[in-house]
Order: C-alpha cells, then structure tokens, then sequence
C-alpha cells in the first residue's frame, strides 16, 4: 500500500528560489540537494522528489515506506507559503502528517499563510 502526495506547481522566480532555499536548512531534517534546476528532496537521485523552478513536472510522488515523506510535506507547505505550491492532497482522508508538517515549519518560520493551511487541511479531512 502506497501514500500518495499530490500537489500543483507554479513557476519560480529567482527571488522566490532563494528564499525557500535559504529557509529549507531549517524545516527539513534529512537530505536534500539544490541544483539549477530546482530542488531535490530524499536520500540519492533514484530514491528522491524533484520540484522542478519551471513549474512543470512532477505533481505526485508515491511516498510509501520513504523516511523523508515528512520532509516534502513541510518543502510543499513552505512552497504554498511563497505562492509556487497550491492544492496540496494526499490519498487518505486523515491529513493529520500535513497538519504536523504545517505545525512543524510554523514554530520555525512563522507562515503568515498559517491559518489559512490550517483551515485547508481541515477542510480536506471532511
């Protein structure tokens, strides 16, 4: 059985690409690499979810048994936060993982979107 985590990319600017860089070290707790690209988030190149600065690409990523599925959770959130992320969703009706991961990056970086994700997940719980 698999996790699914789905979401919508938008095209990044170059301001934007190094904000959520610079702030990345301090909301994910496992590997991750930064290219030209984008961003890679998981262990190696095989093994990892890329988020592409073109905004095209990878939307979904089947997260079962990853140890870092946490990790692109908080990424997404803080995606959403600086407008690059939208319609964050997973398959299964309890979206108590983002509400922790939205828990999680706000102690550190307080989101002014805050509120807003919150009341999203909820909303999605049914």
């Amino acid at each position: 059985m698999g996790y699914t985590v789905q979401w919508e990319p938008l095209h990044w600017t170059d301001f934007t690409y190094r904000i959520i860089v610079d702030a990345l070290p301090t909301i994910l707790t496992g590997p991750y690499r930064v290219e030209s690209w984008g961003i890679s988030i998981g262990p190696d190149v095989d093994s990892s979810t890329p988020f592409l600065r073109s905004g095209e690409g990878c939307c979904w990523d089947k997260t079962n048994r990853r140890s870092y599925t946490k990790d692109v959770m908080r990424a997404l959130i803080l995606m959403v936060e600086h407008g690059v992320t939208f319609n964050l969703n997973h398959d299964d009706a309890d979206m108590t993982w983002y509400l922790e991961a939205l828990e999680a990056v706000h102690a550190v970086r307080p989101l002014a979107s805050y509120e807003q994700q919150k009341e999203y997940f909820i909303n999605l719980q049914g």
